[in-house]
């Protein structure tokens, strides 16, 4: 099994590259680290931040790896009060909020703009979060765009628009390239901070994601 993991910047894979013990490839193009974890085959990749980066990157992945699945790892900003900073957020579809007039992601993008995470890999999240006793997450859409989230306004527009739960920059891109080429993905991100200016923890937020990545691993 070839296992694809997305990071937008250095703290969403510095991680997988210690605890896995990673090479990076000899490219000067690609941020890409190989390795190996019980039979399986581990890329990691630093896309770099925004929809295009982490769009092409999937697409590398799939195209030069054959990755059998894609998992994208990192951080995010609540949408709402009731989704605190550290809490987990699981995929259940990933959409655009930059997308406009949404009619038109409607037929531009697959299943109308609301692309679906893999089932499969939810569910074998879910169970590393039992596993390492994280109580606190949920299965519900997360909304991309080409925009740092820092005032109130805009987080609760793009709360209205979509029903996400988190903002990020590369969830919806990375979904939508999986999608048209038959590949599972799941994007896992840790709240960070609320979207709105203040406090950031995007650190530890990422560490906390990359745990629960190899947790899933290793029951893959």
């Amino acid at each position: 099994m070839i296992i694809g993991i997305i990071g937008a910047f250095d703290e969403e894979v510095e991680k997988f590259i210690e605890i896995f013990h990673l090479q990076k490839t000899e490219s000067d193009l690609w941020d890409v680290y190989l390795g190996d974890y019980q039979d399986k085959h581990l890329v990691v990749c630093r896309s770099g931040i925004g929809k295009v980066n982490s769009g092409a990157m999937t697409q590398y992945l799939i195209d030069h790896y054959h990755v059998d699945l894609i998992i994208n790892s990192g951080c995010a900003g609540s949408l709402l009060s009731k989704v605190k900073i550290m809490d987990v957020v699981l995929s259940s579809y990933v959409t655009y909020h930059d997308f406009q007039p949404t009619r038109i992601m409607e037929y531009s993008v697959p299943e109308q703009g609301k692309v679906s995470a893999s089932t499969k890999l939810i569910h074998i999240a879910e169970d590393a979060l039992k596993e390492l006793e994280i109580q606190n997450y949920y299965i519900a859409p997360i909304a991309s765009g080409d925009a740092f989230v820092t005032d109130e306004v805009m987080r609760d527009t793009i709360y209205q628009a979509t029903g996400a739960y988190a903002v990020d920059m590369e969830s919806a891109s990375i979904g939508h390239i999986c999608k048209l080429n038959h590949i599972p993905f799941l994007s896992i991100r840790t709240i960070s901070d609320f979207a709105d200016g203040n406090d950031d923890f995007e650190v530890i937020a990422a560490y906390k994601s990359s745990q629960l990545v190899k947790v899933m691993i290793e029951a893959l």
